[in-house]
């Protein structure tokens, strides 16, 4: 391989330009070659290497933790993710079919202050809302209530602002 690389023209011309040179030179040169060597492999080899292992290490000492944190902290997580995933959908207040919800909406939207522009069924256990021109806190904190009063699920929404600040246009699709 070495063979192949001198017969080259331009090496071969490389080569013919170093012999010429005097041996100071070549001396200063192949110091240099070297020392650019050592660079390239220093910097695009050993210090990303490096670097990478002490984000390897430290990443896992982080994890490791995390590891120890959540095992000394089980029971707890179990208990709240059992007291946290059963609050919501086994609410005493949640409506038992679609004109329940109809109802039920209707009426804390009203108890809220908020004007239903329209609303219709969407599927059985579904209902589509528009509400136009309202308080953004008032509209969040009835969402707020429907979700932990009743158990009911904004499933679909998307808010617009108005010209006034405050005040948004929001349609909903709200589920049981």
């Amino acid at each position: 391989m070495l063979g192949r690389l001198k017969n080259q023209p331009a090496v071969g011309k490389l080569i013919a330009q170093y012999d010429q040179l005097p041996k100071r030179d070549q001396q200063a040169l192949t110091v240099l070659v070297i020392a650019v060597f050592i660079g390239v492999l220093y910097f695009v080899i050993w210090r990303p290497t490096m670097d990478f292992n002490k984000q390897a290490i430290s990443e896992r000492q982080a994890a490791a933790e995390l590891l120890a944190w959540v095992q000394s902290n089980e029971s707890m997580i179990k208990r709240l993710g059992t007291a946290g995933g059963t609050t919501g959908t086994t609410s005493v207040n949640k409506p038992a079919d679609g004109r329940a919800l109809m109802a039920l909406i209707t009426s804390s939207a009203q108890e809220a202050g908020l004007t239903l522009q329209r609303f219709e069924p969407s599927g059985e256990n579904a209902m589509r809302v528009w509400i136009e021109n309202a308080a953004f806190a008032d509209v969040a904190a009835w969402l707020e209530s429907l979700k932990t009063d009743h158990g009911i699920i904004i499933d679909q929404a998307a808010m617009d602002k108005s010209n006034e600040p405050g005040r948004v246009s929001a349609r909903l699709t709200l589920a049981i």
